[in-house]
């Protein structure tokens, strides 16, 4: 009996050893492939998440400046001129006298050639007569005619405030038919043959 236990148990074993041992490396078969397999996916690589893109920020469209209205310049006051100087009553009176503008003009005197260098000077005559009128003007400081006016008094030339206050005329002992007057008012000095001419010159008015 004891020997048959003894055969009984050595192949027992021996079909436990042949039985245990294929199923252990199949399982650790399993486990190292079961190993290779979590390595192969930890080894796989991470998937990048696709970059957000930047939401494109609004675009600013420029507000369109208004183009300021174009300034409307006054229109120019024109220059004073012979045809302008005086009122339209003076225009009438010396075209009811025969008198027309001569476009070559020559001074009366010395005084009114002083006045043209700066300004202009007009001369009315007519054909065949020897009425003659002569008128002047330019712009010139306070100061400057001070002296002007110093300067005349000394030739002669007499304050008669006549037909405007602060006209200045000229010295009766030259010519009685042609004795200048002057005066000066508001940066302009103005010259005519005789003075109640002077009264006709709408600046002075």
């Amino acid at each position: 009996m004891a020997v048959t236990h003894g055969a009984s148990g050595t192949g027992h074993t021996d079909f436990m050893r042949r039985t245990v041992v294929p199923a252990l490396a199949v399982l650790l078969l399993g486990l190292l492939g079961g190993c290779a397999s979590i390595e192969a996916v930890l080894a796989q690589p991470t998937p990048t998440q696709a970059p957000v893109s930047s939401v494109p920020s609004a675009t600013m469209t420029p507000t369109a400046v208004p183009t300021p209205a174009a300034t409307v310049s006054a229109t120019p006051t024109p220059s004073v001129t012979c045809e302008t100087a005086l009122t339209d009553a003076e225009y009438l009176d010396l075209e009811d006298d025969g008198l027309t503008l001569n476009p070559d003009v020559f001074a009366l005197d010395d005084v009114m050639r002083s006045v043209m260098e700066e300004g202009f000077g007009c001369f009315w005559n007519r054909s065949g007569g020897d009425v003659r009128v002569w008128y002047a003007q330019t712009e010139q400081t306070a100061e400057d005619w001070a002296v002007q006016e110093e300067n005349l008094i000394d030739e002669g030339w007499t304050h008669i405030d006549d037909p405007l206050e602060g006209v200045l005329q000229g010295p009766t002992d030259n010519d009685n038919d042609y004795i200048p007057a002057m005066i000066h008012r508001d940066g302009t000095t103005y010259y005519a043959s005789y003075a109640d001419f002077l009264g006709s010159v709408t600046a002075l008015l």
